[in-house]
């Protein structure tokens, strides 16, 4: 197991992949481009991977950027962010010249993110007292009052991710869950450990960074297990009939999804309204209209920019064969923008008609747990921000995270 491997033993198989992933993008492969998460164009790729129709990637992958198709995968029962077989989900000392399986680079199982997708739903009903659209709805001042007090706490210049964007997400999930102020002092450090998660299976992290990951998913697991057991976290604990097992598996989600993906949306959806000055405005006026806003622009900058599924069966799409246990990736962020499926897919239309065929999940195959959590705060930042900074604007050039394939995480959001 990976997590047990000598640093020597997990460095070799993170540079090997890291490898495969340089030299096939070197040879055009436009998803391998997209993996080796340097390069500054990936929307660029993601149209070259959409004329290739549904197409075999170079490292091991079926790659679709079509939004019909894409649509119909996320949808297919067939298809499941794990393999079959039991146990954690990860391929160490694979040789991945002759056999590509870089669909789990390392195992993400402790931070939940490897689940089938009837298991989400049936985590979504578990959690829905405390996670569903209409029991968020109902702590709307909460959440908002939390991105109040963190923009409160800056002064005319300030990070959006590192001052408000993460510290109101994690005072949102420890109130949601109930947290007791010992694990609330946690939290920070446990996130910066976990703010890798969805990028780690996927696009090798340094070695340093997989570590930290490694450490922060079992202290958070061990942790909401004493949590659990005890009965102080008082969110979790009033999830009735739901089992101990299931309970963590909801904390680590709304920690895990809750704070790192609403963190990326709620950066995603301000840049991409700072660039549409008249709607960021309107917004500060009238925000109700924040929520179609919000939409529009995670359709245009999603914060998961593909989704990874696993066939665990045999399907034929376009004439193609997809054989059992082959990874199939949908480019998110490269399917929002089909020509095929939205009326002028590159324009910014926050009532568009076809807004509803967007692709954008919050919280990729936990989406029926994380989905409300996600936008509700996306949506709450955007109002507050909109109201309390009407005139904000971008300070300096956002930087983001290397090796954020997924995420495309962000570093530094100067703004002023």
């Amino acid at each position: 197991m990976l997590t047990d491997q000598t640093n020597s033993e997990l460095g070799r198989h993170l540079l090997t992949i890291r490898g495969v992933q340089f030299i096939f993008g070197a040879q055009g492969d436009p998803f391998a481009m997209i993996l080796r998460a340097g390069d500054d164009d990936p929307l660029g790729h993601g149209a070259r991977a959409r004329e290739q129709g549904l197409h075999e990637s170079s490292i091991g992958a079926w790659v679709t950027a079509q939004r019909e198709l894409g649509a119909r995968i996320l949808g297919d029962e067939r298809f499941s962010p794990r393999h079959a077989e039991e146990g954690p989900q990860a391929h160490p000392g694979v040789d991945v010249w002759d056999n590509p399986l870089l669909c789990h680079v390392v195992p993400l199982d402790d931070a939940q993110l490897n689940r089938d997708p009837a298991a989400y739903r049936a985590l979504a009903r578990a959690a829905a007292p405390l996670l569903s659209a209409e029991a968020l709805a109902a702590r709307l001042p909460e959440i908002e009052a939390a991105y109040r007090e963190a923009l409160a706490a800056t002064g005319e210049r300030f990070d959006l991710y590192r001052d408000v964007a993460v510290p109101a997400a994690l005072r949102v999930v420890a109130d949601v869950l109930g947290l007791p102020e010992e694990t609330r002092q946690r939290l920070p450090e446990l996130h910066a450990g976990l703010a890798t998660a969805l990028d780690a299976g996927h696009c090798p992290q340094q070695l340093v960074a997989a570590r930290a990951l490694f450490t922060a998913m079992a202290d958070l697991s061990a942790e909401l297990t004493g949590l659990v057991d005890s009965g102080r976290a008082t969110g979790l604990a009033a999830l009735a009939g739901v089992s101990p097992e299931d309970a963590v598996a909801v904390g680590t989600l709304a920690v895990v999804v809750g704070v790192e993906v609403t963190a990326t949306a709620v950066c995603n959806a301000v840049e991409v309204l700072l660039d549409h000055r008249e709607e960021w405005e309107r917004i500060g006026r009238e925000p109700e209209r924040a929520g179609a806003a919000v939409r529009e622009a995670l359709r245009l900058a999603p914060p998961l920019r593909f989704e990874s599924r696993i066939a665990r069966e045999q399907a034929e799409f376009d004439g193609k064969t997809v054989e059992e246990g082959r990874r199939v990736v949908v480019l998110v962020d490269a399917a929002n923008r089909d020509p095929e499926a939205f009326a002028d897919p590159d324009a910014f239309v926050p009532a568009r008609a076809d807004a509803d065929r967007s692709l954008t999940l919050l919280g990729g195959p936990a989406a029926p747990v994380t989905e409300a959590l996600v936008r509700l705060q996306t949506e709450a930042a955007v109002r507050v921000l909109a109201e309390l900074r009407p005139g904000l604007r971008t300070g300096a050039e956002v930087l983001h995270r290397m090796r954020s394939a997924v995420l495309r995480g962000v570093l530094r959001f100067p703004v002023a």
